[in-house]
């Protein structure tokens, strides 16, 4: 009974929550129409080589051991391999791109400037439009003249104790980053005034080149930030921010009001000191966006363990700091446009086309996403690509940066993330929309993330009582799937967990009465 339970138990925190999927197909808004009358992109971001370390290398650069930054022939075949796939660079109303970055502290000034020239250029010779993506605070480890000073450096406490490095969750388990910047310290605030200074000057110098070839449409933006926010500490997770709170006059005699607004302010106040750089250096704020990672609304109101997403969360975390206070509103400033991670999850979309009427704005950037839930992996999301780039460019996105084009090259082809970019579905819609053809916003359909809990919630409330009436046998082979259940759960292979979970609901219904089991439509076609 003691195992029994707690393995239930487990299951329990995972899932707390249903939601419905079914989603209504929406017009285009007046902003997007407004949208649509400057060119709209679709880019494919092109991972730039950042790190001398092979493993970081590996991680995040696309299996590559390149040098710091691609060569020319290197970056070429990648975007002629983008180009000549999707067979068409679309025209002045809709254009293909791609997006380089990040573009970080890592890379000193004469390379990054040198990478932005080569890019223009190969933007005239290609015909294919080019963008930059700013890593704004995560990769800084080469800048010890920086991080060495705690000034410059989070701190998880009010006694200053520095973070230990800024934990990332891409992945089944973190990794730690370099630590968390300080976003308000005076050195950082003057690094990255010098630094958007020179990256705006750059910039703006290959749009002059563009503009003079009669080609201004051949620059697709610049994205400021990668996912801003203020993190957790790798070794404790505890959520950091207290060096910025302390620099804004705060203490633990003196604490603010409300802790989770002053830090979302610390947070929109360093994507603002980005953005007016660029934008004082001549680059058009039109052309400039954020780029902030929230859950939905819905999505975390889903249950106490999201790790159906991408992201965690504790029972005690608010909407603030679940999402490292950086909430959807902190994504708007008067110097660019707003920019979102877009994986879907229930509620997504929703919450940026409220964002966007709230605040009267005329176009935004999904600055990162495909049509993938992370750790759902391909086909569950509920809809196609078309649909997906639908809820985008119907609905006033005047740039769709797509993530996991070629990465890895041959040996991860068969990557989820590869398989739904990459896939025949994907490029066809690709192509209706670099043709001008209108994108269809079809009917969405339950994803993995909503299908999921309501089976675990049966589980968990009738398998304990069908275990006290079964067969010896049959007791013995539902705890075999609860204990792969929870394996797979613990390993986030959510797609194995539903194909264990309608195993255990087929089981439970064949030695069940009729009435008693009786499976949902959608359950019993599921499954």
């Amino acid at each position: 009974m003691r195992n029994r339970l707690g393995v239930l138990g487990l299951v329990a925190v995972l899932f707390a929550g249903t939601a419905s999927g079914q989603n209504v197909p929406k017009p285009s808004t007046s902003d997007s129409v407004n949208a649509e009358k400057e060119t709209r992109y679709l880019a494919f971001q092109i991972f730039t080589h950042y790190s001398s370390d092979p493993k970081v290398a590996v991680l995040l650069n696309s299996g590559s051991r390149e040098p710091v930054l691609p060569g020319t022939a290197a970056l070429r075949n990648w975007v002629e391999d983008i180009k000549r796939r999707i067979g068409t660079v679309g025209d002045e109303r809709t254009r293909l791109a791609v997006m380089l970055g990040p573009l970080c502290f890592e890379q000193d000034d004469a390379e990054v400037t040198r990478f932005i020239e080569l890019a223009f250029r190969l933007a005239l010779e290609t015909d294919v439009a080019v963008g930059f993506h700013i890593d704004d605070s995560m990769f800084w480890a080469k800048r010890k003249d920086l991080w060495s000073d705690p000034k410059n450096v989070e701190a998880l406490d009010w006694d200053g104790t520095p973070c230990t490095g800024r934990r990332l969750n891409w992945g089944k388990e973190p990794t730690a980053a370099p630590p968390q910047m300080c976003f308000n310290s005076k050195a950082i605030q003057r690094e990255v005034q010098q630094r958007s200074a020179l990256l705006g000057k750059a910039i703006q110098a290959g749009v002059k080149s563009l503009q003079e070839h009669k080609k201004p449409e051949l620059f697709a933006g610049v994205i400021a930030g990668w996912e801003t926010m203020i993190g957790q500490d790798f070794k404790t997770g505890k959520y950091l921010g207290y060096r910025a709170l302390m620099n804004r006059g705060f203490s633990r005699e003196r604490p603010p009001q409300d802790m989770n607004l002053e830090r979302e302010k610390v947070v929109q106040e360093f994507i603002e000191h980005w953005t007016k750089g660029l934008a004082e250096a001549g680059v058009s704020p039109q052309k400039i966006y954020s780029h902030t990672a929230f859950l939905s609304r819905r999505a975390f109101n889903l249950g106490d363990d999201k790790a159906i997403t991408y992201m965690k969360r504790d029972k005690e975390s608010a909407y603030s700091q679940h999402n490292h206070f950086a909430p959807p509103s902190m994504a708007f400033g008067e110097n660019h446009r707003p920019g979102f991670s877009t994986y879907p999850q229930p509620g997504l979309f929703e919450d940026i086309y409220e964002q966007m009427a709230r605040h009267k704005q005329v176009g935004w950037a999904s600055s990162e996403g495909t049509n993938m839930q992370p750790s759902s992996g391909p086909g569950q999301t509920g809809m196609d690509m078309e649909t997906y780039l639908a809820k985008m460019f119907n609905h006033g996105a005047t740039l769709v940066n797509l993530f996991s084009w070629g990465v890895g090259g041959d040996a991860m082809k068969t990557m989820g993330f590869r398989v739904v970019t990459e896939g025949e579905e994907a490029i066809r819609a690709y192509r209706k929309f670099l043709k001008g053809d209108a994108l269809v916003e079809a009917k969405t359909e339950e994803s993995l993330m909503e299908r999921l809990p309501p089976k675990i919630h049966k589980i968990q409330k009738e398998l304990p009582g069908w275990i006290e009436k079964a067969e010896v046998d049959s007791k013995k082979k539902a705890m075999s799937l609860m204990k792969q259940l929870q394996e797979q759960m613990k390993a986030k292979n959510f797609e194995e967990v539903e194909e264990t979970a309608n195993s255990l609901l087929k089981m439970m219904k064949g030695a069940s009465a009729p009435a008693a089991a009786q499976d949902t439509p959608k359950e019993a076609g599921r499954g």
